[in-house]
């Protein structure tokens, strides 16, 4: 359980979250939405303590960052930098092995079907700079597979990648929650939060509504947030389609320091 209590952070002298308060509790799996700039990757990256904060407090309870595997954006990480998906995924068992220890049977076996998940068995020794999109947001979910942390935090995981990926990661993400892994999400398309999301945090610097997805993202709330713009098309849309019948998912700290630096 992490209990987020008034946290306030800033960028400079512009304030990125305000008096925000709430918890995440065990095998919760919960979708971060708001609009650009509203301060939904801050909120994780506060998390993981990558980004002081200015006042209020985050609670791990028992749990330290170790626990915690954090997915980044994928344009926040070096796709030349010379290494392969092996390597890459590797270093998510760094935390048991350290870096110059040789894995031993179990973790090569551990390695294997993280990436056997994601459909990646094939491409083992590719660079990662001959990966397309897709099949680099499959190996950072397998390299977060590897590190089998009890909290993933992950950083617009379903950007630029295609439908059939994105129901794949969303496969691997129903299973780490069936195996009582907290799974926290920023997620811009609200369709698909709907769709496989039960919870919601509706972020707009201060914190709009939390709970049941239904519940948060009616079109008052998306308004109140800044999506003025949706009102009557998209957000609309969004409810109506679907009764919203789910997309069918197949059945079947960053540990390298390749991310590049960002204000």
């Amino acid at each position: 359980m992490i209990k987020i209590n008034n946290l306030n952070v800033y960028y400079q002298q512009n304030i990125a979250l305000r008096n925000i308060s709430t918890t995440l509790n065990d095998g919760d799996l919960i979708a971060i939405v708001g609009p650009n700039g509203a301060g939904k990757s801050t909120l994780l990256k506060s998390i993981m303590q990558q980004i002081a904060i200015r006042s209020g407090s985050i609670d791990l309870g028992d749990l330290s960052l170790k626990n915690i595997a954090y997915l980044p954006q994928s344009s926040q990480i070096d796709h030349t930098f010379p290494i392969t998906v092996t390597e890459f995924v590797s270093a998510g068992a760094w935390q048991r092995t350290s870096f110059w220890r040789a894995f031993n049977k179990h973790e090569q076996r551990l390695l294997q079907q993280a990436l056997a998940r994601v459909n990646l068995e094939n491409m083992s020794e590719r660079q990662i700079s001959q990966l397309s999109g897709g099949q680099f947001q499959r190996m950072l979910f397998a390299r977060m597979l590897l590190q089998d942390a009890e909290i993933l935090l992950l950083d617009e995981p379903f950007s630029a990648i295609d439908a059939q990926t994105t129901a794949l990661l969303m496969a691997v993400i129903n299973e780490c929650q069936q195996q009582g892994k907290t799974i926290v999400a920023v997620v811009h398309d609200l369709a698909l939060v709907q769709s496989y999301f039960p919870s919601t945090l509706l972020v707009a610097t201060e914190l709009v509504a939390s709970g049941k997805t239904k519940d948060v993202l009616t079109q008052d709330n998306l308004m109140r947030a800044g999506y003025q713009h949706f009102a009557h098309c998209a957000v609309h849309n969004v409810f109506s389609n679907a009764s919203n019948k789910p997309l069918h998912a197949p059945t079947k700290n960053n540990v390298i320091n390749i991310e590049k630096q960002t204000s």
